[in-house]
């Protein structure tokens, strides 16, 4: 299990934000650091999260999303793979996010290979962002944003992407009090990398509540997430739990996401 400091740890390296409260660091720590030193890459790695989302639209799955969330000494990597089939048409996407331990955005990778190749790069062009774009037909485009490189990147269908940005806001505007989180709503800059567009999404804890999660019982911690065209709701469990997202829904579209 990946411990509260670990947690606390990867928020301030991948989003350069003061730590989650954290109770110390236990013996899953240092056996976790022996098992990278045996994988070749050392003490200063450590995955916070992995594993994968089911995707459901209507109650049937249509795809899965692929994800690794894993902390370093100098740079944080958070990669995925999705491959959607609906019956009618099949899609395969991954990314590769690359952060440095000041929060900085260092690159953005997308790349598509089915049905048709595509590609984006997302990089700092000096204090600024830029996107290199490369359409199906091979042809390049250029995307500068002028946003901060602190900018968080919220791509299109990327799930894993959604659990980072309820660690960003658990960080900043969250205390645990009497064994249950304390929060405020808050609101961050976002990049959404597909539509080449950058927006605001507003974030808010609900409340506690209790739901069924493969056939059990959980009470867990619901977030809304809603931007200018969407409104999510996700589920997050408790700190023991290392507040992983559990089931992410956009009721509008009859859409699930649920981890396996």
């Amino acid at each position: 299990m990946i411990t509260s400091r670990t947690r606390a740890l990867f928020i301030a390296a991948l989003l350069s934000l003061f730590c989650l409260v954290v109770n110390g660091q236990d013996r899953n720590e240092k056996n976790k650091n022996k098992n990278n030193d045996k994988t070749g890459k050392g003490v200063g790695s450590q995955v916070v999260d992995s594993g994968s989302f089911g995707i459901f639209v209507n109650g049937k799955r249509i795809g899965t999303e692929t994800f690794r969330i894993e902390q370093g000494t100098d740079v944080s990597v958070a990669s995925s793979q999705i491959k959607i089939d609906n019956g009618s048409a099949r899609s395969e996407q991954s990314s590769e996010m690359r952060v440095a331990p000041n929060g900085n955005l260092q690159l953005y990778t997308w790349r598509a290979t089915v049905p048709l190749k595509e590609e984006s790069v997302i990089e700092p062009n000096e204090q600024f962002i830029v996107e290199h774009i490369t359409f199906p037909d091979q042809k390049k485009q250029d995307v500068p944003y002028v946003l901060p490189l602190s900018t968080v990147v919220l791509d299109d269908n990327f799930f894993s992407q959604r659990e980072i940005l309820v660690w960003r806001y658990l960080a900043t505007g969250c205390t645990p009090q009497d064994g249950q989180l304390r929060c405020g709503p808050a609101r961050f800059g976002i990049l959404v990398p597909r539509q080449h567009v950058s927006s605001t999404v507003d974030v808010e804890l609900l409340g506690r509540e209790k739901i069924s999660v493969k056939g059990v019982d959980k009470e867990l911690n619901k977030i809304r997430v809603t931007t200018e065209s969407v409104q999510w709701l996700l589920w997050v469990a408790d700190q023991d739990e290392s507040y992983k997202v559990i089931k992410m829904a956009v009721p509008a579209s009859n859409a699930e996401i649920i981890r396996d």
